[in-house]
């Protein structure tokens, strides 16, 4: 069911399958571990990309990083609010980037609010970042005047 509404929405789109990034929670994988693999599993042979959400607020084992089918860990924010006055924050960070690189899983940051914090991810090798610092969320088409139409009208 939901891969043929997904492959529904991408015909009527005229999208590839890599246009979706498809999140499922880290709770949803604790919760029911083998149909949630199994599905995840059959989405990717299709060419969706699966990134595991709010990765740290559940019941996390290294394990799962192994097991789980993903393309992308997104770090829970939960990690970063407190990494610029915290040191163990910032070694738990460290650490959850090193396994994820040694995995070959690309890791991004979420709930990154202040300069520092972007400067401190990037110094422990995490290239990738979302946040309050960036921008809040915003509706298609604030977005697309914001950034899309903006960067256009720049020299």
């Amino acid at each position: 069911m939901l891969e043929s509404t997904l492959d529904g929405i991408l015909e009527e789109y005229r999208l590839s399958h890599d246009a979706l990034k498809l999140e499922v929670t880290e709770s949803a994988y604790t919760e029911n571990a083998g149909q949630v693999i199994q599905v995840v599993e059959s989405l990717r042979k299709k060419g969706y990309e699966v990134e595991m959400d709010d990765f740290g607020t559940g019941y996390s084992s290294l394990n799962m990083l192994s097991a789980m089918p993903i393309d992308v860990l997104k770090m829970d924010r939960a990690f970063i609010r407190n990494i610029e006055h915290d040191e163990k924050d910032i070694q738990l960070v460290a650490l959850i980037l090193d396994i994820a690189k040694n995995l070959k899983i690309p890791v991004v940051a979420e709930g990154v609010e202040t300069e520092e914090q972007m400067k401190l991810l990037k110094e422990l090798g995490c290239a990738l970042v979302q946040g309050y610092f960036f921008s809040r969320p915003l509706h298609a088409s604030d977005f697309e005047d914001t950034f899309v139409r903006g960067m256009r009208q720049e020299p």
